[in-house]
């Protein structure tokens, strides 16, 4: 790294930009491990949005001097993979918790979700952030330039190897305020591209060109700031009222059982709970009633008795459940598959209502490492087995999402647990048939009870705004309660009564709201705003290269 480096324009940043962009070698990857590091904290449960100001404008301002090197190619890489390296290791740090679970069979794969997933997703912005250093320049052209390959990366990460969209930058802003209303314009992806716009815009306050132009690199902080405004002031008219509510009322369950007892309990002592609670004399004929993914641990469809006590409890009602189910195939081998089922008083006679089938599965977890990972068979003794145990050899993805429609209850669009993270399922299946509102079922226990369990409620709440439809969520020891189409919490589960020692057992009712007028997201225009977008800055940053 050039000494050389001199900083213009705002004198009083002058000497925090200089040293930024002098650092080199180590110091340099350590500086920007810990701005990815402190990024963590602007996602939930913190929402602390304003420290990413911080950490995009120092990693624009350490690329600046990277750039100048002789092999800027690289030291702009390494600058953008410490940044996420260090982002991913805090912020999914509990994706190492399910390997805690069964520490005897897992234990030694560890090293996966602490070192392998940060430092492999990291390479994906170190990537973009040396595409976005080709194109770089002195002026404040490399604030859009910026904004457009980190949300570039963002859309890869969402899409590549099946997606892994977690805690992208639009997701900062606390879900249900006004300023999180954006996503309902051009969904989560487009509000990346202008969160990471607005939080970096200051570095363009100081640059390295030896050049006045004060009111070139005010413009995109000002730009900035009016953006912020508008977009707080539209939102916070968009959610002034609150959701009428419709007729029907939706009981959310869940026996809060701890993962690490699980497999071990039996379903006997966890089906219980769930019956007991359909006992509450607040409950009535006609509610929907609602239960995580795997809410028993059994194949509930396949286990006559469980069947036969839902029949007796649920009565007039209808049940929403998660559950593990296997067919049985040609060589009477099990193909497993995680599903959401819709039953009722009948159920023990003529089956289920509806079904679905999760197709998003989650690697590790229900997808086999040898069914994905090249060359899996030849590897098998190296690669970890799949962290749940209903379905050994893990599950079958199912035909697709879809909007499930029984004639007795209003239509919705089911989801479990991973798919809550992928804006187009939602969206793709509204786009022929609108239903009322969304179910998503999932089992937040492996996660256990720090960043995790929050992080996942908060983007899940995103799918509502982007749709406009009300979403009621059923996770095992995570939030379950009820969100309304602008992502606005309208009711919590609260700790039921003599729940287990050690159990989070929960319990609410209340009316599901009305849904949002479609969004403009629903539209082609609003699914093609962000690429409009990437356009639009893609003529921005050439229309001030080295001015």
């Amino acid at each position: 790294m050039s000494k050389a480096v001199r900083s213009h324009g705002f004198t009083a940043l002058g000497p925090l930009h200089e040293a930024f962009a002098r650092l080199s070698g180590l110091p340099a990857l350590a500086a920007a491990f810990a701005l990815g590091a402190l990024s963590a904290v602007a996602f939930a449960p913190f929402h602390f949005s304003a420290v990413l100001v911080i950490s995009f404008t120092g990693l624009v301002w350490m690329i600046d001097g990277a750039r100048a090197q002789a092999r800027w190619g690289r030291a702009v890489f390494l600058r953008g993979w410490a940044f996420g390296t260090g982002f991913f290791l805090i912020s999914l740090h509990w994706t190492a918790m399910p390997f805690l679970v069964d520490p005897a069979r897992t234990i030694w794969f560890i090293w996966m979700p602490l070192i392998l997933l940060p430092a492999g997703m990291a390479i994906i912005w170190g990537a973009f952030t040396a595409m976005a250093g080709a194109f770089w320049s002195a002026s404040p052209s490399r604030v859009f330039i910026f904004a457009l390959f980190f949300a570039l990366a963002e859309f890869a990460r969402g899409h590549l190897f099946g997606g892994f969209p977690w805690n992208l930058p639009g997701t900062t802003w606390i879900p249900g305020g006004a300023l999180s209303q954006a996503a309902s314009l051009g969904g989560v992806y487009w509000l990346t591209l202008m969160t990471v716009f607005v939080m970096a815009s200051p570095a363009a306050l100081v640059d390295t060109r030896d050049a006045r132009g004060i009111p070139l690199r005010v413009a995109p902080a000002l730009v900035s700031v009016v953006a912020l405004a508008l977009g707080w002031a539209w939102g916070a008219n968009r959610t002034e009222e609150t959701s009428p509510l419709t007729d029907q009322a939706v009981v959310v369950m869940d026996a809060g059982v701890p993962q690490d007892k699980w497999d071990t309990l039996g379903p006997d002592p966890v089906l219980y709970e769930y019956l007991r609670m359909l006992t509450y004399p607040d409950s009535r004929p006609g509610d929907i009633v609602v239960w995580p993914e795997a809410a028993v641990p059994a194949y509930l469809l396949q286990d006559a008795n469980a069947l036969d006590a839902i029949a007796a409890y649920i009565g007039q009602r209808k049940l929403i459940a998660g559950t593990t189910r296997y067919e049985l195939t040609t060589t009477d081998s099990r193909t497993y598959y995680n599903s959401l089922a819709v039953m009722d008083e009948t159920v023990n006679q003529t089956g289920p209502l509806a079904l679905y089938d999760k197709h998003r599965l989650v690697p590790f977890g229900e997808l086999a490492a040898i069914n994905f990972i090249p060359y899996g068979p030849q590897l098998s003794g190296m690669l970890p087995p799949t962290v749940q145990r209903l379905a050994a050899d893990g599950f079958r993805p199912g035909a697709g999402a879809t909007a499930i429609d029984t004639g007795g209850l209003p239509a919705f669009v089911a989801l479990i647990c991973y798919e809550g993270l992928f804006p187009e399922i939602s969206r793709g299946v509204n786009l022929t048939d609108r239903a009322q509102w969304m179910v998503l079922i999932s089992n937040d226990a492996w996660f256990g009870r720090g960043m995790g369990p929050a992080q996942h409620y908060a983007q899940n709440r995103y799918r509502a705004i982007e749709t406009g439809l009300p979403l009621v969520r059923a996770a095992n020891r995570g939030t379950s309660g009820i969100v309304d189409g602008y992502g606005r919490e309208i009711m919590r589960t609260i700790p039921a009564e003599t729940a287990p020692e050690g159990w989070s057992t929960s319990y609410g009712r209340a009316r599901l709201p009305v849904a949002a007028e479609v969004t403009l997201f629903q539209s082609r225009f609003g699914a093609a705003l962000f690429w409009i977008s990437l356009c639009l800055f893609a003529l921005l940053a050439f229309a001030t290269w080295r001015r």
